[in-house]
């Protein structure tokens, strides 16, 4: 079985916490997102984006194109580090609020980020750009101006099976009951440590990361002897 694999990174990565922000204070989400990994997919083929939204189309052409696709994803480690960064916003202020002025804004920005991304299900026309090392927008990593400086490429085999170990995120679901309580910020336990909630544009699932082995066995696919999840598989 064929997968591909995107090895990417950059100095500065921030991907916004829908609904836990305001206008002064913008958080982000410990690890690249579902949603971003798309927009990443979209912004190589130049697909049209939010920002594009024509008559009564709800949805931008770069999720209808690569809604079917499949990814597990592997930090380089648990948690990068990050930092506050406050700056002032001189364009004006909420569009809600009258008048204009200077806003000040506090965002967190993560550093020196780096994952491994395995897909499956792509298209075969992203397929071909991919490994043909070209793309019709600037690459960014949630934020414009946090530009990727790290991208390679490959085809490798996989193998699907059963295992309760597993080296990528997972849905948190899979080893905790549904009504057990994530903090947003500290690590659940040793076993299981909370990353975020993703997939912001519809619904809010909880993911994470565990070093020990799951109380269940899942469907993963082992390559390069890592036990992947692939998020969007049944």
């Amino acid at each position: 079985m064929k997968i591909l694999k995107i090895s990417l990174g950059g100095k500065f990565a921030h991907f916004g916490i829908n609904g836990t922000n305001d206008k002064n204070n913008r958080y982000s989400y410990q690890h690249i997102t579902g949603s971003s990994i798309k927009g990443i997919l979209g912004a190589i083929m130049g697909y049209k984006g939010w920002g594009e939204l024509e008559g009564k189309q709800q949805t931008p052409e770069f999720l209808e194109k690569l809604e079917n696709i499949s990814y597990g994803v592997v930090p380089k480690q648990f948690k990068f580090n990050s930092m506050l960064h406050t700056y002032n916003n001189t364009s004006g202020v909420n569009k809600n609020d009258k008048g204009s002025g200077t806003l000040q804004i506090t965002e967190e920005i993560l550093e020196d980020v780096s994952w491994d991304i395995y897909l499956r299900n792509l298209p075969q026309e992203v397929i071909d750009k991919i490994l043909g090392n070209t793309s019709t927008y600037i690459l960014s990593l949630g934020k414009k101006g946090f530009l990727m400086d790290k991208f390679k490429s490959q085809i490798l085999d996989g193998e699907e099976l059963l295992s309760n170990k597993v080296n990528s995120i997972i849905p948190a679901n899979l080893n905790k009951e549904a009504d057990d309580i994530f903090d947003l910020e500290e690590p659940v336990n040793e076993s299981l440590n909370f990353l975020y909630s993703t997939n912001f544009y519809n619904r809010s699932e909880v993911f994470a990361l565990t070093t020990s082995s799951l109380s269940k066995k899942i469907k993963v696919l082992n390559v390069e002897g890592k036990n992947i999840y692939m998020v969007g598989e049944i």
